[in-house]
């Protein structure tokens, strides 16, 4: 049975060789990483690392969970308004205070992997948004499961060109843009006015 200490020393471990990888991946690219450089730079020997992960891929997943979930409790605490398809707004605003981290993952060549894993996770909710928007009148999930996928894809679109632009602008203006993308495609689509 594990203590409540051995579950601490756990998340510590984990803390310290995600924050490793994502220091590494700020200097350098992600396929020149190695375990070892991660062991240092983390100051952790070889078998604490395997006892927690398989190998660096399973590190990178991880740290890709981890900034997903952070992002959608980030939102989920501070709400959004009813009626919309998605808090972006809030996305934005969380997407620019954990700049760093995104831009370790840009760096280190696995935001193909972070952006897949991210519109997966995104095209879910919005397509629950969209069901619950229509109080489940559409009579094929096919047509809202494209829609989600659309938005999710328009918003990621979004934040890759604003981190090809330096973040110059600010999260209210990537929203008001992303939704002057999104709400007539949507609207259209699916006949609603949101």
């Amino acid at each position: 049975m594990r203590t409540t200490k051995d579950d601490r020393r756990s998340k510590r471990t984990r803390q310290l060789l995600g924050s490793a990888l994502v220091e590494l991946m700020l200097e350098k690219r992600y396929d020149a990483i190695t375990v070892q450089d991660i062991l240092d730079r983390a100051n952790i020997g070889r078998s604490t690392f395997y006892e927690h992960y398989t190998d660096k891929e399973d590190l990178l997943m991880s740290e890709i969970a981890r900034v997903i979930y952070e992002l959608a409790e980030y939102t989920s605490a501070l709400g959004h308004a009813p009626g919309t398809l998605m808090p972006s707004l809030e996305f934005f605003r969380h997407i620019q205070q954990q700049s760093h981290l995104i831009h370790a993952f840009v760096w280190g060549r696995s935001v193909e992997i972070l952006m897949r894993e991210f519109q997966v996770q995104l095209s879910k909710a919005v397509e629950q948004n969209l069901r619950s928007l229509s109080g489940g009148e559409f009579a094929s999930s096919a047509s809202l499961s494209i829609v989600a996928r659309f938005v999710a894809s328009t918003f990621l679109m979004l934040v890759q060109w604003w981190f090809e632009n330096e973040l110059r602008h600010s999260p209210e203006q990537m929203d008001e843009r992303f939704q002057q993308l999104v709400m007539p495609g949507v609207q259209s689509a699916l006949g609603m006015k949101l």
